[in-house]
């Protein structure tokens, strides 16, 4: 594959794995962390043993098929086959690949593998080694109930654990220490691959009113900004499905909406296009923050401000990759919406970025977010509130909910 020198987290992490240390790497993305940990496990499986040896663990099905075409490559002249599970599509060839016994490694999504484990078609009774990529994701409160599970299903004893991401926080150290019983190498290759990047990217945060005054905001920031490539962030799929409706009415352009009750072909069929730039507009939740490398997102516009700070991060990072014709790289421009009410959500990550967010406030907004008066406030109502297309917010008399009266038509759900 014409890999000659290895990259610094190669060089660093590949001699400690196989030595049998559990390692936790952290190198931004593009540093060659798929091959820092496929190339110990391969030297370590033994092809005489007709079973899985090796679990690769992942957040996203994206990042699934990116790591499995890695590993087939690379396995491929050892006879080594790699299989991928994830949810989204039939189990068939899953469980054909598992019957056979000629699998040695597995690249999987945790909610599918658990599936399978139930069913008896893998136990880990063989495996050696597990790797968690994206391993901060796969640590945070949603995965970690099902890691713990996949865990106790394996011979602890004697399975090295290694773990690869581009960010790992003060925050997810405690569940590694869990995890490894404190038995860990950790390797880190410079700072958290965004959090450099963010202090690089114009970033400007639009204060309004409240939660129904969000919209027209972003209307007016997609007139003035004219973005060539964008990725809206939103924290729900109801989110994603009322500005996907809404955007497409008020501007006529075609917009993309992905979440994670997406098929898996039609989520593929979207980020291809995406990324061709055959669509220039794609609203997403937090499935398109992690382990794709999208380049050339000229604008980020964080709709709903995450929950969890490091996420912003993560959202912002992915308009830090804008070639320019001479092959340099500038970074692209982040807006994030805020209502008043999330100004203490702002305020934690300006805290973890160590930025203050140049803000804009709307009409009536105060310097320290509160509304500036009664009339004031009346008067922003009563010129940004939004007539929503079925029903109205302010006419069923729940201000509060964004999205109540859009009565939209949810997709086929899967785990993850």
């Amino acid at each position: 594959m014409k890999f000659v020198t290895p990259t610094e987290v190669q060089a660093k992490a590949i001699p400690l794995a196989l030595r049998g240390h559990n390692v936790v790497a952290q190198s931004k993305t593009g540093t060659g962390k798929t091959l820092a940990f496929t190339a110990p496990i391969i030297d370590k499986i033994d092809p005489s043993i007709r079973a899985v040896q090796a679990v690769v663990l992942v957040p996203t099905r994206e990042l699934c098929l990116q790591d499995a075409e890695t590993m087939r490559a690379l396995g491929r002249p050892f006879k080594i086959n790699v299989l991928e599970i994830y949810g989204g599509v039939e189990y068939g060839k899953q469980k054909d690949g598992l019957s056979y016994g000629e699998i040695g490694i597995v690249v999987a999504t945790p909610g599918r593998l658990i599936d399978l484990v139930q069913q008896n078609y893998l136990d880990f009774s063989t495996v050696r080694t597990i790797v968690l990529d994206e391993a901060d994701r796969m640590l945070d409160m949603g995965f970690f109930p099902d890691i713990e599970f996949l865990f106790s299903k394996m011979p602890r004893d004697h399975v090295q654990i290694l773990l690869f991401s581009a960010t790992i926080f003060q925050e997810i150290l405690e569940s590694i220490h869990a995890i490894t019983h404190g038995k860990h190498t950790i390797v880190r290759i410079g700072k958290n691959e965004d959090e450099f990047v963010v202090d690089e990217i114009e970033q400007v945060k639009y204060v309004v009113l409240d939660r129904n005054h969000k919209y027209n905001m972003l209307k007016k920031i997609m007139h003035e900004e004219k973005p060539q490539h964008c990725l809206i962030f939103t924290n729900t799929i109801s989110g994603v499905e009322f500005l996907e409706k809404r955007l497409h009415e008020d501007f006529r352009f075609p917009i993309l909406a992905m979440t994670g009750n997406v098929s898996q072909k039609r989520r593929e069929r979207i980020i291809n296009d995406f990324k061709a730039h055959k669509i220039h507009h794609l609203i997403a939740t937090d499935v398109a923050s992690r382990g794709l490398d999208i380049p050339n997102i000229t604008h980020v516009i964080v709709y709903d401000v995450p929950q969890y700070a490091e996420n912003y991060i993560h959202r912002v990072g992915r308009t830090g990759r804008l070639s320019q014709d001479d092959g340099t790289i500038r970074r692209g421009k982040a807006i994030m919406i805020c209502a008043q009410n999330e100004l203490m959500s702002v305020a934690r990550i300006e805290e973890l970025i160590r930025k203050e967010i140049k803000t804009i406030r709307a009409p009536g907004v105060s310097a320290d977010g509160s509304a500036a008066g009664n009339a004031a406030q009346q008067g922003w109502r009563t010129a940004t509130r939004v007539p929503h297309s079925i029903g109205d917010a302010d006419a069923e008399g729940d201000e509060d909910d964004e999205y109540s009266g859009y009565n939209y038509q949810p997709r086929n759900p899967f785990r993850y």
